[in-house]
């Protein structure tokens, strides 16, 4: 390793210092990094996506999590080449992975150190130094003085700059869907009110959620981990004075040729014109000690006599003021004071502990009242009376057939697809408005329908409903016509849906 190819300017730093300049190393060579990161991180996920079973879907952001030690080595092998101005091609990358699996600890990084807090940290003692053993526990310990601390925060700060990706990007997605079917979705889940088509969509949603957060952050993370690692090994030894050494030597070399010759002619000169020192060798100028050592009765009495001479026999009277004596003891609080403040923090400590024990509880127990909380609160005004009209279709009861379902049944097997579904749906609204006392507005969509009829109807009636509303939406809106399948358990149910609760098997 050579200190004079080091790209970056090398200086004692903070800590919290150290990670920012990680960031910044990063967005110097964010072309190739995050080129080489996408590579790895998307084919990885689309295997683990593929190759998992359909039941096991939901597992697969946890088995990309785990192998992360894998892909934080080849982000380090970027950073550490490119730090000592090593130009690289992600060809020469993918050819160095064999050696980054064999050589780095991968083995343990995936079994008892996966959970370590300061793995990025640890990370180049293992891949840089190349240590094993003891050595690397001695040395990994010399650094965690001082450091170890900022290293565990980092990583618990990105662990949550994760989340807080995934959760915007979830928001973005519930605010920009016109039919509120994101929000249907994320509530929902907690009801288990969907097939096994929905939910396959939805964990690939969440699947691709989190591994763009993961692929924003993780190379932040690392590069913000080698700078602490680097900011460490400049305190222990002393990178930024060997460095300026070194510019100096170079310097001074450079300046050798014309500065050696003007110095051999001053030396010269000088020591032509000054004459040599003359040194005396009188006995009065040489220190002199006795042959024998005198006791100390002798030595005192000597000191006595000494003392008695004029030069050691001065008298100066010097006044100055000072406290006057008390015979009261000063109560040193000190010590109780800093007992006190530790029983008190330790009581504090553990009282936010059992409470935020107990708000989880509490939110989970309570987790249906919250979400419906959380729902933009409806202002309670006097119930208007039942439209006759919404959307154009008429939901009058004297309008509809007596049999409802015979009569949507007919004009489907007729080929009239639109009027048989257009017919349920009217008769769902009427169905809604006079006898379930919903207030539906000309101003709502069919998703606000279902929203209105989440808090009011019963688990199988509200999946009738939801099934119909979508069968209507893609005959009306998409013009595809919904299979026979999807349709007519819908006509033979309708009774159910206007009269008793469905059973739990009615799709």
């Amino acid at each position: 390793m050579q200190l004079n190819d080091i790209t970056t300017q090398i200086r004692l730093r903070s800590a919290w210092e150290a990670a920012d300049l990680g960031l910044t190393m990063v967005q110097h060579n964010w072309r190739l990094i995050y080129l080489i990161w996408t590579f790895l991180l998307l084919s990885f996920g689309l295997l683990a996506w593929v190759l998992l079973p359909v039941d096991y879907l939901i597992y697969a952001p946890m088995l990309v999590w785990w192998f992360k030690p894998v892909f934080d080595r080849v982000l380090l092998f970027i950073l550490s080449q490119q730090l000592f101005a090593q130009t690289l091609s992600a060809a020469q990358v993918m050819s160095a992975l064999p050696g980054l699996l064999r050589h780095t600890g991968v083995f343990s990084a995936l079994t008892w150190r996966r959970f370590s807090l300061s793995r990025g940290f640890n990370l180049p003692i293992w891949q840089l130094e190349q240590l094993r053993g003891e050595p690397r526990k001695q040395r990994q310990q010399l650094l965690h003085q001082q450091t170890h601390g900022h290293a565990v925060w980092l990583t618990v700060a990105c662990v949550h700059l994760e989340y807080v990706v995934i959760f915007s990007l979830y928001a973005l997605v519930v605010w920009l869907d016109p039919n509120d079917y994101a929000w249907d979705y994320l509530t929902g889940i907690f009801a288990n009110a969907f097939d096994d088509e929905v939910l396959y969509w939805g964990a690939l949603i969440y699947f691709v959620v989190w591994l763009t957060s993961v692929w924003l952050i993780e190379p932040l993370y690392v590069a913000a981990s080698f700078s602490l690692y680097l900011n460490r090994r400049t305190h222990l030894e002393a990178w930024d004075i060997e460095l300026a050494f070194r510019k100096l030597a170079e310097r001074l070399r450079q300046l050798a040729p014309s500065v050696l010759g003007l110095l051999l002619v001053m030396v010269c000169g000088f020591a032509t014109l000054t004459p040599a020192p003359l040194w005396a060798d009188s006995a009065t100028d040489k220190e002199s000690v006795a042959a024998t050592r005198l006791h100390g009765d002798e030595a005192r009495a000597q000191i006595e006599v000494i003392m008695q001479r004029n030069e050691f026999s001065q008298v100066r009277k010097v006044e100055r003021w000072t406290a006057r004596e008390t015979d009261e003891e000063e109560i040193d609080t000190s010590e109780w004071l800093k007992s006190l403040q530790a029983i008190t923090a330790s009581v504090m400590k553990i009282a936010l502990w059992i409470a935020v024990v107990i708000l989880v509880l509490v939110g989970i127990a309570y987790r249906r009242q919250l979400l419906a909380l959380l729902k933009p609160l409806q202002t309670k005004t006097h119930a208007p009376p039942p439209p006759d009209i919404l959307f154009g279709m008429d939901i009058r009861p004297e309008s509809l057939p007596d049999d409802i379902a015979a009569a949507s049944q007919r004009l489907w097997e007729n080929g009239q697809h639109r009027e048989a579904l257009s017919l349920l749906y009217r008769a769902a609204l009427m169905r809604l408005t006079r006898h379930d006392k919903i207030a539906i507005l000309d101003s709502h969509t069919e998703g606000d329908i279902l929203g209105l009829a989440r808090s009011v109807l019963s688990k199988p009636r509200l999946i009738w409903l939801t099934a119909l509303t979508g069968a209507w939406q893609q005959v009306a809106y998409a013009h595809r016509t919904p299979a026979d399948a999807k349709v007519l358990p819908l006509m033979r149910d309708w009774q159910a849906f206007s009269t008793e609760p469905l059973a739990e098997a009615t799709p």
